[in-house]
């Protein structure tokens, strides 16, 4: 199925509105100022919303997108609105980052460079999109579109900003929000998938309440783990490394997340989830863990929202003009392929 190539490269593009009627030539969808979404941009921009719909509440995976309503909504209706926002969006980035003075540096332009390579080439982006009527260009072009967003993000909220988020407010954030651990995984399926019962499955929970005796009783967690994990025939022992997850305490929903959230700092449990059991391990948020690794996570976590209300306003702010007549011969109607 080729929408799963397309999970990977996910193109996070946010910006802009406003409408009039054009015709005649459908090369562009929308305008504004010197900015322009050219009809191949615009494909790209409805696969873009064809993978938002996957994420909206009450999306059916076991179906395409087109043979279910999206939100309440006709899905070719809510896809082609999608893209027209994505397509808005765009030019409202383009618009504010060009206003701020703010600029691509080799360095970033090398890393846009790489990432479009890396999706096009080594992903198999490239046959996806081409087909579909979204050239290599026009891919680039959305792939500096959200480069600048993230940019515009942290001109705006990080050091010297105009809403810089201060470093104590972050820290203390992260020490509040976020947790710590670790875990391992013992599996409770059978060859052909299905989960183990009676005397089997209960072999696995005394495996691994053995595992969390060991741990409980002074041994180091990574040690543990990494003998657990070792294959039996390798000549030499595998080096235990640092396996910590570190997420926010409203994002751990997962069994061994969930457990780590609600532990006490060194408390060591033995949970079942759908298709394992774990040993989890709370740890110090703080302990081992450098703050700087986690800044820009925090920092994103915490304005996402705001930043998302800001670029409406930028939107709302635009005067842009809508070519009617290619946005209805591109309508994402035309991806029902991918499926």
């Amino acid at each position: 199925m080729k929408m799963k190539k397309l999970a990977a490269a996910v193109l996070a593009v946010l910006t802009a509105c406003s409408l009039s009627a054009c015709g005649g030539d459908t090369s562009w969808t929308f305008r504004s100022g010197d900015y322009t979404v050219t009809s191949g941009m615009y494909v790209g921009l409805s696969i873009d919303a064809l993978s938002a719909a996957s994420s909206t509440e009450g999306y059916d995976s076991t179906k395409s997108p087109f043979d279910q309503d999206i939100e309440g909504t006709d899905s070719v209706k809510w896809l082609q609105a999608k893209a027209n926002q994505l397509s808005k969006e765009y030019l409202a980035i383009e618009t504010q980052f060009a206003e701020r003075g703010l600029t691509l540096s080799e360095q970033d332009q090398s890393e846009i460079d790489s990432q479009v390579e890396m999706y096009w080439t080594q992903f198999g982006m490239g046959t996806v999109y081409e087909e579909e009527g979204c050239g290599k260009t026009s891919y680039a072009t959305l792939a500096a579109n959200n480069y600048k967003k993230n940019l515009l993000f942290q001109n705006i909220y990080g050091e010297g900003g105009e809403k810089e988020v201060p470093e104590s407010e972050l820290e203390a954030t992260f020490q509040n929000d976020y947790v710590k651990g670790v875990y391992i995984s013992l599996s409770i399926l059978d060859d052909e998938g299905e989960k183990l019962t009676g005397d089997e499955l209960q072999a696995v929970k005394d495996d691994a309440q053995k595992l969390a005796d060991r741990i409980e009783a002074g041994e180091d967690f990574e040690e543990v783990k990494a003998q657990y994990l070792a294959d039996p025939d390798a000549e030499e022992e595998s080096e235990p490394t640092d396996t910590s997850i570190v997420t926010l305490k409203e994002s751990a929903t997962t069994a061994p997340y969930n457990a780590i959230a609600s532990g006490e700092v060194g408390e060591v449990q033995v949970v079942e989830g759908t298709n394992a059991m774990f040993v989890v391990q709370t740890l110090d948020v703080m302990s081992g863990t450098s703050f700087d690794d986690y800044r820009d996570t925090v920092l994103q976590n915490m304005k996402a929202d705001e930043f998302e209300d800001l670029i409406t306003e930028w939107v709302s702010a635009l005067e842009i003009t809508e070519n009617e007549s290619a946005v209805s011969k591109h309508s994402p109607k035309h991806l029902k392929d991918l499926y």
